[in-house]
């Protein structure tokens, strides 16, 4: 049901699920995360700065999804982020990038997701950090296979440095479940 209503709000949402599918990613995930970044406003702008749907950074997470989808070092423009088709192409390009890339040793995907989803507002090296005191991450991606859901989860929302990230994780941890 609340997809429906979403859908019939914003009429872009409908790039999200192909989006998704084309990059190997949680649907629910990918919505939650565009839901908390920006509330579904194409235009939401952060005092990163961050842009649109998706709230990429120019010079980190925009730069690093458009070089995973096409093998190119470039610096995007708010404009051109704030263009839905291309904002949420390359949201869901960098969930990739960090769970297919990054985190790819993690096995299980809600534990997988746990990180990703940490790692998409602060960064791979930070969640790394929170779980080995360390911003490498094999020895990360080890220390979070070695635990349950459950104690991983405790640990991202007790540990992670920044309180903006912990209480991300939660945030969209609780609103996946309106998109399953």
């Amino acid at each position: 049901m609340q997809k429906r209503i979403i859908q019939s709000k914003n009429p872009y949402i409908n790039v999200i699920p192909v989006n998704s599918e084309r990059f190997d990613i949680s649907f629910p995930i990918a919505m939650a995360i565009t839901e908390t970044e920006s509330s579904f406003n194409p235009k939401a702008t952060s005092h990163i700065p961050a842009y649109g749907l998706m709230q990429l950074v120019p010079s980190t997470g925009a730069r690093d999804a458009y070089a995973y989808v096409y093998n190119k070092d470039k610096f995007l423009s708010k404009r051109y982020l704030y263009d839905p088709k291309n904002n949420i192409e390359l949201g869901c390009a960098y969930i990739a990038r960090i769970r297919h890339g990054y985190l790819k040793n993690i096995h299980d995907d809600e534990k997988a997701y746990m990180c990703t989803v940490a790692a998409y507002n602060t960064g791979p090296g930070n969640v790394a950090k929170t779980l080995t005191n360390t911003k490498k991450l094999a020895p990360a991606t080890r220390k979070a296979n070695s635990l349950s859901e459950r104690q991983l989860y405790l640990k991202l929302v007790q540990d992670l440095e920044y309180k903006e990230t912990r209480d991300y994780l939660k945030k969209v941890w609780t609103r996946k479940e309106n998109y399953k």
